[in-house]
């Protein structure tokens, strides 16, 4: 009979180790299987994607030529420019032809906003003319107008230049040349053109790890453009001038489409790095067969270990059941299911208890958080219902860190007769101390241990309070003694130790200080209100007046310079901005607090300069243009064809002194004004229920896909997302 017993002892463990092996393998057979399905569909459906990819960067490069080309012909057919196609030096042009040249070129970036900047250059005669600029192409560097070196300048736009090219300005632009004419002879200094744009703007579906854009000129044929740099720029290239148009090959491992027309001779192909692509598949492969073969190693060691620990659970189930396993028929497992089930609920009960032990404690650890807060409504009935039970009514806080170890273990220890409640402190270990014993005389021989013992590096003490209101105070003394051990240097401290350091329990800021912190911050002076106020800080600490009372100190000069805003709000009404100061007396951290005040002298003293210069001449002839030139904007913003070349042309004076004189009546340029004023004007008719084409319309955006850009550039998202975001707000 006892065979007969081990017999079926084996063949029910055996039956339990195999199911859970299956439990463990067949879940991550599934993941292997799922894996190499996706990496399978994946690789097939990579091709077309990258076709698409090549026909939207076409697309995109068209764009941006087409807008180029369109400068182009209004430069050709521009009697003054065509004057520059047969100009040798700048020497035989007047400096005032060279200034309407200028502003010309000014008034074409404008109109064309998606392109950075916009130069015209002779790379035979040695010249260009920018917006604001002129001169040899050899002083361009001088003039920061291109951020490259001066030799690499000379490189790339000096020679004849017949075709289009690109560079790489930075990693967030390029740089496109091109001539202004195709035909020699009606070109014959070969005028240029050279243009700054974005890299966004022309590849920003292809801008990853993954992909690599090039650009081939039939034309020259040579690589004219690779934004990745992994191909070499300027020399003919066999696997690209091979490629048809359209068509989706294989080169060195990289999937390679090419765009299904030219521009301008030039042809468009994206590259996506195969291996890099399929990396993270490779090794997700990798790593679930490792796992598969990990799991079926120590998982057979593992199950069979604790499937036979369980059988000791199976028989005394049994035995409880009053089950005699020596009279179960061989072929018989009746039993199994009831015995393995009670064995489960025993695991589960033992679980749950865990669960709910580790809820609690994160429970008693938010109350505690509240109190430090300032909560009043935690009580200890609170406390108590989620079975934490206080020794006392007397509390104190502490700051400790530890040299090796942990400081909660080491003050856990220190005493039977405290209870220690860890909290959350941006100052490191932070911990409320629950005492039975109230006498000083306990107090200070645990205190004396904690140093004699050396354990920790360092410890601040508050007072001991009773009541649970009293913890947040605890913890502001506590604060309090840190940072006044980290200014002297002073590894044990506590609060009743500092205030009996301290001589001084008052703060001193003088009726002279306190002047002068007003006339700085009237003058606009930041610097000198905060090195004021530092003054004073510094004063009284060296004096010993405590850190709490330096919280006063703080609050007090806050008070004067609310003060003085008041006043000045006053006389500017409407301009000075709303400030909102930090909470100083309530606050766990002095220097937040007194950075939030510098903070706030600084926005104050520069709209308090900005004040100052803007109404200095109100009588002045240039204030009153100011004036009419903002009427004028108010009233024509909806004309699309305004503009700041409009605008000069209107009031009868040059761009470049309108643009002064609006700089310094209203701190931001007159083009980034109307481009705020008309987003405003957009978001009210949005909010009023406009539909986005009414408001392109109404508002001068010249077109639907400015006004997208514009707007996404200025708020951050699109007009359909902001309109959704008001309407949940309201």
């Amino acid at each position: 009979m006892r065979k007969k017993t081990h017999s079926f002892k084996r063949k029910t463990v055996t039956r339990w180790a195999l199911s859970y092996l299956l439990s463990t393998l067949i879940p991550l057979l599934v993941v292997l299987v799922f894996a190499l399905i996706t990496l399978y569909f994946n690789a097939s459906a990579i091709t077309y994607s990258n076709s698409i990819t090549s026909s939207y960067v076409q697309k995109t490069f068209r764009d941006v030529l087409t807008r180029i080309n369109e400068i182009k012909a209004e430069i050709i057919v521009d009697s003054d420019f065509k004057a520059l196609l047969s100009l040798e030096s700048l020497d035989k042009v007047s400096m005032l032809n060279l200034s309407y040249h200028a502003s010309d070129i000014r008034r074409l970036e404008q109109t064309n906003t998606s392109l950075n900047k916009l130069f015209l250059f002779s790379p035979i005669n040695d010249w260009y003319i920018a917006d604001q600029s002129w001169g040899n192409i050899s002083e361009m560097a001088l003039m920061e107008f291109l951020p490259l070196e001066q030799e690499k300048i000379n490189q790339i736009m000096r020679g004849e230049i017949w075709d289009v090219y690109v560079y790489d300005l930075s990693d967030s632009e390029v740089l496109i040349l091109l001539p202004v004419s195709y035909i020699h002879s009606f070109n014959p200094n070969n005028l240029c053109m050279g243009v700054r744009i974005s890299k966004k703007d022309l590849f920003s579906s292809v801008i990853d790890s993954y992909h690599d854009v090039i650009i081939y000129s039939e034309r020259m044929d040579s690589l004219v453009y690779s934004l990745s740099g992994k191909y070499e720029v300027g020399l003919p290239d066999p696997r690209f001038s091979k490629l048809s148009l359209g068509s989706t090959e294989t080169i060195d491992s990289s999937i390679v489409s090419v765009a299904d027309e030219l521009i301008l001779s030039l042809k468009c192909i994206v590259l996506m790095d195969k291996n890099n692509y399929f990396h993270d598949y490779y090794l997700l492969i990798e790593v679930i067969a490792l796992v598969l073969l990990f799991a079926a190693a120590l998982g057979a060691i593992f199950v069979f270990r604790s499937v036979r620990k369980d059988w000791i659970h199976y028989e005394a189930a049994a035995a409880e059941s009053g089950v005699d396993l020596e009279k179960i028929p061989l072929s018989a497992s009746d039993y199994a299911p009831f015995v393995s089930s009670v064995s489960n609920l025993r695991a589960q009960s033992e679980e749950l208890n865990s669960v709910i032990i580790k809820q609690k404690r994160t429970l008693v650890e938010s109350a505690f958080s509240k109190l430090i807060d300032g909560d009043v409504t935690v009580t200890k009935e609170t406390l108590l219902a989620l079975g934490f039970e206080l020794l006392s009514d007397s509390f104190c806080v502490v700051i400790a860190n530890c040299l090796n170890g942990d400081a909660f273990e080491y003050l856990s220890r220190v005493s039977s007769d405290t209870l220690v409640i860890p909290i959350q402190s941006e100052y490191g270990g932070a911990y409320i101390i629950n005492t039975l014993r109230e006498d000083e005389e306990f107090f200070l021989s645990v205190y004396e241990k904690i140093q004699n013992d050396e354990v920790l590096e360092s410890l601040s003490v508050s007072l001991l309070h009773k009541g649970l209101n009293s913890i947040r105070e605890s913890y502001l003394e506590a604060i309090s003694v840190h940072e006044y051990q980290k200014d002297h240097d002073i590894p044990f401290l506590s609060y009743q130790e500092l205030l009996n350091t301290t001589k001084q329990s008052t703060y001193q800021f003088t009726l002279e200080e306190n002047m002068m912190l007003q006339k700085a911050l009237k003058e606009g002076d930041g610097e000198k209100a905060k090195a004021v106020m530092n003054k004073v800080i510094e004063r009284n600490r060296e004096n010993g007046v405590s850190p709490k009372t330096l919280r006063f100190l703080l609050f007090s000069m806050s008070g004067t310079i609310i003060r003085t805003i008041n006043s000045l709000d006053n006389q500017y009404r409407e301009v000075i901005p709303d400030i909102n100061f930090p909470p100083i007396l309530q606050s766990q951290h002095f220097q937040k607090s007194l950075s939030g005040v510098e903070e706030i002298i600084d926005t104050i003293c520069y709209s308090i300069k900005a004040i100052s210069e803007s109404y200095t001449d109100e009588s002045s002839e240039t204030y009153q243009i100011y004036k009419k030139v903002l009427v004028y904007i108010r009233e024509n913003y909806p004309n699309a064809m305004m503009n700041v070349s409009s605008i000069a042309d209107n009031f009868d004076i040059s761009i470049a002194y309108l643009s002064r004189i609006f700089k310094k009546y209203h701190t931001i340029n007159i083009s980034e004004y109307i481009t705020s004023y008309r987003i405003d004007r957009a978001k009210e008719l949005l909010l009023e229920g406009k539909m986005v084409g009414d408001v392109v319309s109404e508002c001068g955006f010249g077109s639907l896909r400015t006004f997208l850009r514009v707007f996404k550039s200025v708020e951050g998202i699109t007009p359909g997302q902001y309109k959704e975001s008001a309407l949940k707000e309201n």
